[in-house]
């Protein structure tokens, strides 16, 4: 780079514009020929520009080194982008002055770079013959060695074939003579240390006899104990030679280490000097390639020596240490013993699950470093544990710890492990549990979740178990608006449910019978059916005849007779009290007669008769009114023709 950076005169070029600058202005009589272009310092402003740039270019050469132009030509041509951009009339021409030199920089880069290829390439040429012939040298060598273990295989054969046949006849041989039988000798000596006449005696030879069984096994425990064979000595041996081979191999692992971390601290050191200049034209790759080079380059001048496995200084060179330089994280030492502990924490969690220790495995789960027990698998492995248990459950106490260590681990289950913990604590109707992880905000919420909460509940309307309210939390997170509804109703709470549907705007006729399908109650169908405002006009929310037609459906008989019974006795007031079912029948434009002669049809059938006859009676009037107007405005409308 030194060798580019001089024999390109850029930063001559920046330093005599910037200091001819610096001058001070030229007569107006010396530029007559450029009339055209304004002079370069034309105010204070100008002169203060050109010092700041003087300073500036005194401290940036004194941060860097003399001799390093490629620091000198960055320093210059930094200045000289500050000149362009003050100077606006010179602004072109030095612009194209600046390219011209960058284009011969980056020709000249692309030659010497296409000069070092060049130079590989034709040294591989030139060595390409000599290879070849070494390569054929080479299978002549193995050929001959070849023919001579053919031979050696058929010498050892044909030795091994004699061997047998020579075994063979020996055992024929054995196989004749007799063998003789054993003869026991009588031992007539007289026992050491006895008289004749205590070897007679019993007891002086039992007590002879338990002396010399003491004594056996005392040798038997210091043959044992106190002393080992030859072998030993040689295996000792060995085993010195394998410590000695692993030392060596540690000794080199470290080298190997060391120069891992030279070249990580190197690189480290030039992405945080390319940081701090940020040149042009140059990224950070660049910057750490550049460096390698450099160190490398002094590597090769002092060689580093270590310690070998015998004592002895051992020069490390490429031959003898194989360093890879693509990636440093491949060959991470943290990163191995990370999966060991990993590995370890797998192993006591099975060691924990297989004897029994649920508790214990469930708080080791779901502490497991980067989650790797927090899985549905390992949920799906409790939940596979069947059996009567004094206290909580495994899959429980699972579900309970995974909630427990949200904050440690630091991040939520996904959905499906959420929805999976929430069926397990409804299963075992631990609705406390569930409002403590709600509350904590421990849980992935989804639909499926609240859904599962709300079908929960088996009360009547209202709820009274709560899980209506805590799926009406759900949905109210997941902005489900409908389903928060629906809750709302199913709690009991009916005015605020519609008011609630109103400014979500989901109050539709759809919605609304959906609603009423859904949890049918006479509270909810007053609030349907009476007359309330609604925009800028006064009606029900929706028609009689289809909110009996919907009860019709439901099979809600007792609540359709009691919502017309309240509508004749004035209880449910819709427009005039004394009238409220024959407004509500009059102001249904949507229901047709037979579609009241079938709910009326029900309402008989159903043991209901006097309540069927009102709405029969109702009906008929109606319809009568309504025949009568349309005659009245059909007259009206002709007289009027």
């Amino acid at each position: 780079m030194s060798t580019l950076l001089s024999d390109i005169p850029a930063t001559s070029c920046y330093k005599i514009y910037i200091m001819s600058s610096s001058r001070s202005p030229t007569p107006v009589s010396s530029v007559s020929a450029f009339s055209k272009l304004p002079p370069i310092i034309t105010s204070e402003a100008d002169r203060d520009f050109l010092h700041e740039l003087s300073s500036y270019i005194d401290r940036e050469m004194g941060k860097i080194q003399a001799d390093n132009e490629e620091q000198r030509y960055i320093v210059y041509k930094g200045v000289f982008n500050k000149v362009i951009e003050h100077v606006v009339a010179y602004k072109p021409l030095l612009t194209d002055i600046k390219k011209e030199y960058e284009d011969t920089i980056g020709a000249i880069r692309k030659g010497q770079r296409e000069a070092v290829f060049l130079q590989e390439k034709l040294k591989a040429m030139a060595s390409e013959p000599s290879t070849i012939r070494n390569y054929k040298k080479r299978a002549d060598e193995l050929e001959e060695r070849i023919s001579i273990v053919q031979k050696d295989n058929a010498r050892l054969e044909t030795e091994l074939a004699q061997l047998k046949a020579a075994c063979m006849e020996r055992e024929k041989k054995e196989e004749k003579k007799e063998i003789p039988k054993p003869h026991l000798k009588k031992d007539r000596r007289q026992i050491p240390g006895l008289s004749l006449d205590e070897s007679t005696d019993l007891k002086v030879l039992y007590r002879k006899l338990e002396k010399l069984e003491r004594q056996m096994k005392e040798l038997n425990i210091c043959y044992k104990t106190r002393y080992v064979s030859k072998t030993h000595k040689q295996e000792l041996k060995e085993g010195l030679d394998n410590k000695v081979a692993h030392r060596d191999h540690l000794l080199w692992q470290s080298q190997v280490y060391r120069e891992k971390r030279m070249r990580l601290k190197i690189a480290l050191e030039a992405a945080e000097a390319y940081n701090r200049v940020k040149p042009p034209h140059q990224t950070v790759g660049d910057a750490v390639m550049l460096a390698f080079a450099q160190f490398q380059n002094s590597r090769a001048k002092e060689p580093v020596s270590t310690e070998g496995g015998d004592g002895l200084n051992r020069e490390v060179t490429p031959s003898n240490v194989t360093v890879t330089t693509t990636t440093f994280e491949e060959d991470d030492p943290n990163k191995e013993k990370e999966a060991e502990i990993m590995l370890e924490y797998i192993e006591k969690f099975n060691e924990l699950f297989e004897d029994g220790k649920f508790e214990e495995a469930a708080v080791h789960a779901a502490n497991s470093p980067k989650g790797i027990l927090r899985t549905r698998a390992t949920l799906v492995k409790f939940r596979e544990v069947k059996g009567k248990f004094p206290g909580r459950t495994p899959l429980l106490s699972f579900c309970n710890a995974l909630m427990s260590s949200v904050k440690e681990a630091g991040s939520r289950p996904n959905e499906a492990l959420s929805l999976d913990c929430v069926l397990c604590v409804l299963s075992e109707n631990k609705l406390d549990l569930l409002y403590h992880w709600l509350a904590q905000d421990r849980l992935t919420l989804c639909l499926d979740v609240g859904h599962h909460i709300a079908n929960h509940c088996s009360c009547t309307i209202p709820c009274k178990c709560g899980c209506q309210a805590l799926a009406q939390s759900v949905f109210m997170r997941l902005q489900a608006h409908q389903d928060s509804v629906l809750c709302l109703l199913k709690q009991g709470r009916v005015h605020a449910g519609i008011q609630f549907a109103r400014n979500k705007g989901v109050l539709s006729t759809e919605n609304l019978t959906a609603m009423l399908a859904s949890c049918p109650s006479l509270q909810l169908v007053h609030a349907l059916v009476e007359q309330v405002p609604f925009t800028q006009e006064s009606g029900p929310l929706l028609p009689l005849g289809v909110v009996l037609r919907t009860l019709v459906n439901k099979g809600q008989t007792d609540v359709m007779a009691r919502c017309l019974q309240d509508l004749k006795q004035g209880t449910l007031q819709v427009g005039d009290e004394t009238n409220s079912l024959f407004n509500a029948v009059f102001l249904d434009s949507e229901t047709s007669t037979d579609s009241w002669i079938d709910i009326c049809s029900h309402l008989k059938n159903n043991d209901f008769e006097d309540t069927a006859l009102k709405l029969v009676a109702t009906v008929t009037v109606v319809e009568a009114l309504q025949n009568a107007l349309e005659t009245y405005a059909e007259k009206e409308q002709g007289y009027m023709q």
